[in-house]
């Protein structure tokens, strides 16, 4: 394990008075061992880090995870937890509260019954809202991929394709770009159909003069990219123009604003006040934004009435939005990472877009 790693960790325990830390969830196993395999538990006492897994992985977990004392069961997972958990678990052991299912709970207790479980709840996830600079390096290549992905896509959008046509030809681009596969469901909307912040793609048809939306991102080594962009094309409205800039005003002064010791509800507050100056802010959501790493919604969450504070080394998106059912919806999303005096820009495609089809 890296070394920052495991001073995070040694920290966790010592605040927490804990003898273990017991890992079973994907992202955070991953994070702490490198290993990407579908079954799997680290273990931590302090000073030896065990990585227990199945047969399909020995070749793996090894290679992945050459600092982790590898055990593997040659026999049913549940059987083999049954011998090693009372084995090396003593004391106060921290677990995935948060992510932990009841039925595995009662079956590892069952296992070391005299174990004082504590639950860690999103210590681990506060542990990854600062990245890395190896972590930094990943998010910049996935997101150089979205971005060259879309880059390409723009020459391709033509009046009468559907929106299911256009979600496909990106999540195509994205793929010969060299990544895990799409961040989260790719979110293609076209005029009034954007008015809904989490649109699934359809059968609608382009049309000239109204809005493309499209919120993608990509998964690289792991790490995510998020990024969304509105696209006029034609002559959209004046209605629909003034709710496009004001969108862009309110994530521009938002970022403007970004700087460490901050408060999320603070950030919030920023774009919030652009809508409210405008009598806008009604259609507007409760949030500004969500920490992007291992997954795509992480801490710090930037929300209206949120407590996070930002710290240097943060990633996290910056996406106001307006959303006028029926009519139009806007949302312009960038990701950010935040330096000791501010904060870098990392998506690199122009916020404004206009297509003459």
């Amino acid at each position: 394990m890296k070394k920052e790693k495991r001073s995070k960790l040694l920290k966790l325990m010592e605040q927490h008075q804990l003898d273990g830390v017991f890992i079973h969830s994907h992202e955070n196993l991953r994070y702490l061992t490198g290993f990407t395999g579908s079954n799997g538990v680290y273990y931590f006492d302090g000073q030896d880090d065990y990585l227990w897994t199945d047969q399909r992985y020995t070749l793996q977990a090894n290679e992945q995870s050459p600092f982790c004392k590898i055990e593997v069961a040659d026999k049913a997972m549940n059987h083999f937890f049954s011998l090693k958990l009372p084995e090396r678990l003593r004391g106060r052991i921290g677990f995935e509260s948060d992510l932990m299912t009841v039925s595995h709970y009662k079956l590892f207790s069952s296992f070391v019954p005299d174990i004082e479980w504590i639950p860690l709840g999103a210590k681990l996830l506060e542990i990854r809202a600062v990245k890395s600079s190896e972590e930094l390096a990943i998010i910049k290549q996935a997101v150089q991929i979205a971005d060259d992905a879309f880059d390409e896509l723009l020459p391709m959008i033509q009046i009468g394709m559907t929106e299911m046509d256009v979600r496909n030809e990106l999540e195509y681009l994205m793929l010969k770009g060299g990544h895990e596969g799409p961040a989260f469901g790719t979110i293609v909307a076209f005029g009034e159909r954007a008015a809904l912040p989490h649109a699934v793609p359809t059968n609608r048809k382009l049309q000239r003069d109204e809005f493309l939306l499209i919120d993608f991102g990509v998964n690289f080594n792991g790490y995510m990219s998020d990024m969304t962009r509105t696209i006029a094309i034609g002559e959209v409205d004046s209605y629909s123009a003034n709710v496009f800039n004001l969108t862009l005003q309110a994530l521009e002064k938002s970022i403007a604003a970004i700087k460490p010791g901050i408060e999320s509800h603070q950030l919030d507050q920023v774009a919030r006040n652009v809508f409210e100056e405008s009598d806008m802010e009604e259609y507007s959501l409760r949030g500004l934004g969500h920490g992007v790493g291992l997954q795509i919604h992480e801490l710090p969450r930037i929300v209206q009435f949120g407590s996070d504070i930002v710290a240097p080394g943060m990633v996290f998106t910056v996406e106001p939005g307006l959303y006028i059912p029926n009519r139009v919806g806007v949302r312009i999303e960038d990701l950010i990472h935040v330096t000791e005096e501010g904060c870098d820009v990392l998506t690199d495609t122009p916020r404004k877009i206009s297509l003459s089809l």
